[in-house]
Order: C-alpha cells, then structure tokens, then sequence
C-alpha cells in the first residue's frame, strides 16, 4: 500500500530546533545519489546521522520519513508528485529543519542555477557536479560570498578528485599561508587507463575501445579525449587556490583528430584507428628518452593552466600510473623539495559518495 504524500512531508510546525541532527535534501538518485543513499543507511553515526527528508529526480519529488531505507526512497519517488522547483525551494526554504544540507548528485545546470538562492536562505549545499564552479570567475566568487556571508558551507570536494581530499588539501594550504607553487596531475581516469595500455602494448584505437567496453568513458568518448574534463578540474583548482581565471584561458590539448571531431559518435568509434600510426610515433619517440606518454594538467600563478599530453619519466610516478589512479602533486613554500603527493582511485559511484558523505558531514565542523 503506499503512503500519501502528505504523510512523508516533513511537519511544517515542527519547531527546528527539536530536530538536532543534520537535515539533508538529495537531488539526483543516478549512480552516485544511490551510492549515498546506501552509504546513509548504514552509516553508524548515531545522532550525528543525517536525516533525509526529501529527494527528488529530473521528474519526480517525494519527501520522505527519517532514515527510509534506498529502496522506500526509490518508492517514493515513483508514487511522488512531478517535480516543480518553485515548490521544492518553497519547502525547503520555509519549512525544512535546519542545519540543512542541499546534495545536488545531478549534474544539471538548472539544478546548479539554485544554489545561489539555496546559500542565501542558511542552506548548505554539497556537490559533485563542476557545473556552477566552472561558470564564470564572477559566478564562483559570489557563490562563496553568499555562503561566507550567511555563515554556511559551499563545499565541492568531489568535483575534482571523487573520494580524494585535494579540494579540501589546496583549501587549507592557503588558509594557512602557504605559498603554492605548482599544482600537477593526471586526473583523468579515462585518459590514464587509454595511455596505461598503449604502454602495455595496445594501439591507440585498441585503448579507446577497451575502455569504452569497460564502461570507463562518458557515452561520446570524445567527452573524455577532448580533455574538457581535465580543464574543468583544474580551473576549479586554480580558484579554489585563489587564483582569477576563465575557461577560455586555459590551453587544452584535445586528443581526437580534427578529421573524426564532427562524425557521429558510433562512426568516431569505427574510425579511431586512423589516429594510431601518430600515437605510435610519439610513444616511440618517448621511448627512446626512457620516457612515457601521459596527460597531465598543471597550474602555476602567472603562467596559468596547460591540460595534454606530456613526455615523462618511465620510473617517475606519472610514467608508472595505472589504471584509473590519479595522482596530484602540489609544490609549495613547505613542500618545495618535495611535493604533497595525493593518489588513488578518481573516479566510481561509491568513492564519490563516500567524498559527498564526508562533505555533508564537514559543514557541521
């Protein structure tokens, strides 16, 4: 039998400071939103458990009783009314307990269009999605005034680095008056297991195609070759280190050939090989110098940022990379002999929300 709506609301007069645990809103129930609502479940955290009181899909919205379990959320769902935004941000600005958490898992733009309105009503919000910090220079810097000013929390650790603490590793060096020289990394997962097997002995085209089979690339590879991803992150990087920079700024190699850029994405598919006499003259090439191939992204103040391909050391850490691992090195006035080195797994639903989990729990630090 399912529940009337009205039955999962939360209770309007319910006094918010009866409610002491940390309130939390989940938009977005793909592989990652299902992740953390697992992850909710059966996180052990007593009264600092947060509570999910609502959710909502591109097309549905339910509200929801303390702690429901992934499945009844999904139930919900399925039996909740059409999704209006206008009700959606009424409730939750008007009625909701706080704290309260606003975890937007979507990665649509007229999601992120909310946050600013969302951090002007007290509300923390907490996001995997690049989207709104790769707007403009502008857009980024009032998102976090409005939070700064309304004392709550913007955090986006997960945009970067999935489950990796880099986001959170670059905020602290600056707020605690460390000088960063240098940001480097491979942090595209998609990128770094293409150049893993070429080194294992594929073609260029025979890499593509093992991870798309393995399901590692978004539907259109050309999304990951293109190096858009990579030049995402790091621009949210360079901000969040301080610095002032727009997407048109940043020299981006992008590794599909200007001859298959306009094709269908399945005849891309057909047609990849094309690009393999090339590859294999420049992996050669490294060789040659002990040297691999690896894309590499990297930021310095007053020089900006650079995402392609770079020739590097056969017995460094980049040249040793495998996999999905991404690796971030930052050189500072404290690390400047030796960077900060942080590596491991980039990307997959369960580490990012297990990185969105651990944001959701920050905001009440």
């Amino acid at each position: 039998m399912s529940v009337s709506q009205a039955t999962l609301s939360p209770n309007p007069t319910t006094s918010r400071s009866a409610v002491p645990s940390l309130s939390l809103y989940l938009a977005g129930v793909g592989s990652v939103g299902t992740a953390l609502l697992y992850q909710l479940s059966e996180f052990q955290g007593d009264a600092k458990r947060p509570r999910l009181i609502g959710a909502c899909t591109s097309t549905h919205a339910a509200w929801t009783p303390p702690h429901p379990t992934p499945g009844a959320v999904k139930h919900h769902l399925e039996h909740g009314s059409t999704l209006h935004w206008p009700a959606v941000l009424e409730r939750l600005i008007e009625h909701a307990p706080r704290p309260l958490v606003f975890v937007d898992a979507t990665g649509h733009p007229d999601v992120a269009d909310h946050y600013t309105t969302l951090l002007d009503a007290g509300i923390h919000v907490v996001t995997p999605s690049k989207l709104a910090n790769t707007r403009s220079q502008q857009h980024f810097d009032r998102l976090h005034a409005i939070a700064a000013e309304h004392n709550v929390q913007y955090r986006y650790e997960t945009t970067v680095g999935a489950g990796l603490p880099v986001v959170r590793t670059v905020r602290d060096l600056r707020a605690t008056g460390d000088g960063i020289h240098t940001i480097r990394g491979a942090v595209s997962g998609t990128l770094t297991f293409v150049f893993s097997r070429m080194r294992q002995g594929d073609s260029f085209g025979e890499a593509v195609q093992t991870a798309i089979k393995a399901g590692y690339t978004e539907p259109d590879v050309r999304d990951d070759l293109s190096g858009e991803d990579v030049a995402r992150k790091f621009l949210i990087l360079a901000r969040t280190a301080g610095a002032s920079i727009e997407r048109d700024e940043i020299e981006v190699e992008s590794l599909v050939p200007e001859s298959l850029r306009d094709l269908p994405h399945l005849a891309f598919r057909r047609y990849v090989h094309k690009a393999n006499d090339a590859w294999r003259e420049r992996a050669e090439t490294a060789a040659s110098q002990d040297a691999v191939l690896q894309y590499v992204g990297r930021w310095t103040p007053g020089s900006g940022i650079r995402v392609g391909v770079e020739v590097v050391p056969a017995d460094s850490d980049f040249g040793r990379l495998q996999g999905q691992d991404n690796l971030f090195e930052v050189t500072t006035n404290r690390y400047a002999e030796s960077p900060l080195t942080i590596r491991g797994p980039g990307a997959g639903p369960e580490v990012t929300a297990a990185g969105v989990l651990a944001d959701v729990l920050a905001t009440e630090a």
